[in-house]
């Protein structure tokens, strides 16, 4: 399960373009088709940082099965290859988010170590 979190979507590229620093703070705006828009997303790069998790574990560029993405490379926004609705072998941009997202903080919660949220309300908070 772990490598399919790692390496299901380059979900937190919400800044497009090449960064040595990202944001501290990135607001992520899920487009959904045909439903209901939750609020956006606050994500802290600062903090995802500072517990060590590595850029690769979500930015990510597939060539085969290989993420051949590295740090200092060109981010691109999930939307530029996750679409509103699924593709063969390619989820739909709210799905990757919350496989990842939410995939990550339960496989935290199961290891008994401190973990982000997991229900709706806990990330998308209305301003």
């Amino acid at each position: 399960m772990a490598g399919l979190i790692l390496g299901t979507l380059g979900l937190l590229g919400a800044h497009g373009g090449s960064l040595t620093e990202p944001p501290a703070v990135s607001l992520l705006k899920i487009p959904v088709a045909g439903s209901r828009h939750k609020p956006p997303v606050k994500f802290s790069h600062r903090v995802h940082q500072a517990r060590r998790v590595s850029c690769t574990q979500c930015h990510h560029e597939y060539q085969g099965r290989r993420n051949v993405w590295h740090e200092g490379q060109r981010v691109e926004k999930c939307q530029a290859c996750h679409g509103l609705r699924p593709e063969a072998r390619r989820l739909d941009v709210k799905n990757a988010y919350h496989r990842q997202c939410k995939g990550c903080h339960l496989q935290l919660r199961q290891q008994g170590r401190q973990a982000g949220p997991i229900e709706c309300q806990g990330c998308h908070r209305p301003a």
